[in-house]
């Protein structure tokens, strides 16, 4: 019941925030939690959530774009690699050619996996996906002696102002 609750509030909370998901504009905004449930795996259970001031400055420390960070960590007892399997499937081309998450249909976007297992007592496994105004990353662990796949997914989006 209190999980529920914790649920329940934070679903409350996020619906206050609002950002866009892979293009920062003030015509389409969405809610935090809106945000991370397009990318959310199957089922998995989803940590605290946060949105913050991504503070993008330059060299000097001055402010130089607006922009805004997110972040949470979802759990399922699904293998590394069923995790990985949805995430290629999920960032893959339509029959269209139109990609997931790429902002502007002419703005393309790149996704990089990368395994950083070897030799660590855990599975590591890395997902990049980089568009014009947003990078997402999903960072995707799971220890030897662990139950469940823990998903960590961040993105930092540059809100277009004035544009």
């Amino acid at each position: 019941m209190q999980r529920l609750h914790a649920v329940l509030v934070l679903l409350f909370v996020c619906a206050g925030a609002t950002v866009t998901a892979d293009r920062a504009t003030a015509e389409e905004p969405v809610t935090l939690i809106g945000t991370i449930v397009k990318w959310r795996y199957p089922d998995a259970e989803i940590g605290e959530a946060k949105m913050f001031d991504a503070a993008t400055i330059d060299a000097e420390g001055n402010r130089t774009v607006p922009s805004t960070a997110m972040k949470t960590t979802m759990v399922t007892a699904d293998t590394v690699e069923q995790v990985l399997a949805f995430y290629r499937d999920l960032l893959k081309p339509d029959a269209a050619g139109k990609t997931p998450f790429a902002g502007r249909p002419d703005e393309g976007r790149s996704v990089i996996f990368s395994d950083e297992s070897e030799g660590r007592p855990l599975e590591f496994h890395t997902i990049v996906v980089n568009s014009g105004n947003s990078s997402t990353t999903l960072i995707i662990t799971r220890g030897k002696e662990e139950e469940k796949t823990h998903i960590t997914w961040k993105q930092y989006l540059k809100h277009e102002v004035g544009e």
